[in-house]
């Protein structure tokens, strides 16, 4: 039985599977960022950079999901370092881009939830591409 990937030709497959994990990752890290951003506005609602920690949380523990997912699932390899390191470079670098895209969106008066899940869907379609050079083969 084929999956839904397995349909698709070979170089494309791990697009698709990152595009499948990257919208799981983003469930997981908007899931969590929208729950705490909840609680810290009931509880602190005066302090504003909670905002960008509920945020934060939401991307840590997103970040280890994906990192395993990544490697498993999207390009077929077991976890290393030189794929770790890419895959931390490649993260850092995109939760500095969600952190500036979020701040930039609430500057402009969009509303915290909505501004989330749009920072982390802009910043998620360049991530791909950080990553890809860390999880290619030599052969491939």
């Amino acid at each position: 039985m084929k999956t839904l990937t397995g349909l698709l030709p070979d170089k494309y497959r791990s697009a698709a599977r990152f595009v499948l994990v990257g919208a799981f990752g983003t469930g997981v890290q908007y899931g969590i960022y929208y729950l705490l951003l909840g609680v810290f506005q009931q509880q602190w609602p005066e302090v504003a950079i909670l905002t960008s920690v509920a945020f934060a949380i939401g991307f840590v523990v997103e970040m280890i999901c994906n990192y395993f997912l990544t490697s498993f699932y999207t390009f077929g390899v077991q976890p290393s370092w030189k794929n770790a390191t890419g895959f931390l470079l490649g993260r850092g670098i995109n939760f500095v881009i969600q952190l500036v895209i979020l701040n930039t969106l609430i500057w402009l008066h969009m509303s915290e939830r909505w501004a989330g899940i749009l920072a982390i869907a802009l910043a998620g379609i360049i991530n791909y591409f950080i990553l890809l050079p860390f999880y290619k083969n030599k052969e491939n």
